[in-house]
């Protein structure tokens, strides 16, 4: 009976041993994931960050702590489906924000929209003064502030009227038919690609083929620039890099 009691007792401490392992390890792990959280989020607003951290850490916690009781050798159905209930009630109570911070993503990608723009979305128009992970907000011409939820970009109508005309550039280019299209094309594109700092990210290189006759290709490259200034500079620029390149893939196509 003694021995059977002594056994028990060393398989609760055994147990209890590994429980307090598993709380310290949850809590190391829970610094040191919300310490990378932060870093990763160095650029969100502070409340934004405060409540990612402290979600983080909850859903650190909450694993160790079934890991934990699940030692201890208790029942974790109920715990699990309480658990789950949670979660859903959490993300149904969130979903507004969850929508706008995911909204965010696809303005300036998808939505060309930008700090400086003037635009029209909801029936409101003014100049855009800050793009948070929330919210845009406007400047309205009467001087008061409005703020518009993101999801508003990706749910309705939003006009852009902010004139792109000098930021354009539009170089004409005539591939010789000696060149190969596809990689006088490709080549065009790595080449502009160099330039990437100094386009507007909102609007991609295009190249539009004008016309096709026996022994040239023409066509159009149409690119804008981030700073109206620079807009003539880089249009001479990129002329005769192009200029360049042609000829040099002309010398390569009769060389073979």
């Amino acid at each position: 009976m003694i021995a059977i009691e002594l056994v028990n007792v060393t398989e609760l401490v055994l147990r209890l041993a590994t429980v307090a392992a598993i709380l310290l390890i949850t809590y190391v792990v829970a610094k040191l994931f919300t310490t990378i959280l932060r870093g990763a989020l160095r650029v969100a607003p502070p409340l934004i960050v405060d409540q990612a951290v402290k979600i983080a850490s909850a859903f650190v916690w909450v694993v160790g702590l079934l890991l934990a009781v699940n030692q201890l050798g208790l029942n974790l159905d109920v715990l699990l489906v309480l658990l789950a209930v949670a979660g859903v009630g959490l993300i149904v109570a969130a979903r507004d924000v969850l929508s706008n911070f995911l909204s965010k993503l696809f303005i300036g990608i998808y939505i060309p929209v930008k700090v400086g723009d003037y635009i029209s979305v909801d029936g409101l128009s003014g100049k855009v003064v800050e793009i948070n992970p929330v919210a845009t907000l406007i400047l309205m011409d009467d001087g008061t502030i409005a703020t518009v939820p993101n999801a508003q970009f990706v749910k309705g109508v939003s006009v852009n009227k902010t004139s792109v005309a000098p930021q354009r550039i539009s170089i004409p280019v005539t591939i010789p038919s000696k060149i190969s299209f596809p990689k006088a094309e490709a080549e065009l594109l790595k080449l502009v690609y160099r330039y990437k700092p100094r386009l507007d990210q909102r609007f991609p290189p295009i190249f539009t083929v004008k016309s096709r006759g026996p022994n040239s290709v023409e066509g159009e490259l149409d690119l804008f620039v981030s700073n109206p200034e620079l807009r003539e500079v880089l249009s001479a620029e990129l002329s005769t890099k192009i200029r360049e390149l042609l000829d040099r893939l002309e010398r390569e196509a009769a060389s073979k």
